[in-house]
């Protein structure tokens, strides 16, 4: 990082004005964190997805574990869900799904946007579709 400029009074800290007393110490802060920080700049970066020993993100792999042991959301789940390695649309969706705010029938129904004999599941089943029947059961 260094070498490319970061170093406290490096040429890659551009301020448009001259900074506070108490900025000046996070910019020292910042440096302090960087400097074991080594950029490999022969390497692609890429997404790493932890829950899977591919490392790959899949819709079954995220299934398997939401669905793992017992088949409701796991309490480890919330420490997992903001980590960098997921993409950001994964990790938006499965929160919305965590806290029901997806836009399933059962929801639409609450919120007075469709009536009663319409909030049943779309694939004929006969069931109410809400978060669970669709994406648990």
């Amino acid at each position: 990082m260094f070498e490319a400029g970061w170093a406290l009074n490096g040429n890659g800290w551009k301020w448009r004005r001259r900074l506070f007393a108490w900025e000046e110490e996070l910019v020292a802060q910042c440096v302090g964190v960087l400097a074991n920080f080594v950029l490999q700049g022969d390497a692609n970066d890429r997404w790493v997805w932890n829950l899977h020993p591919s490392q790959s993100y899949s819709v079954r792999s995220a299934y398997s574990y939401l669905t793992a042991s017992d088949g409701s959301p796991r309490e480890d789940f919330a420490s997992f869900l903001w980590v960098k390695s997921v993409p950001l649309k994964v990790n938006i969706f499965i929160w919305r799904l965590l806290l029901n705010r997806l836009p399933t029938k059962d929801n639409l129904l609450r919120r007075g946007v469709i009536e009663v004999h319409q909030d049943l599941c779309s694939t004929n089943c006969g069931k109410a579709e809400d978060a669970v029947h669709l994406f648990i059961q």
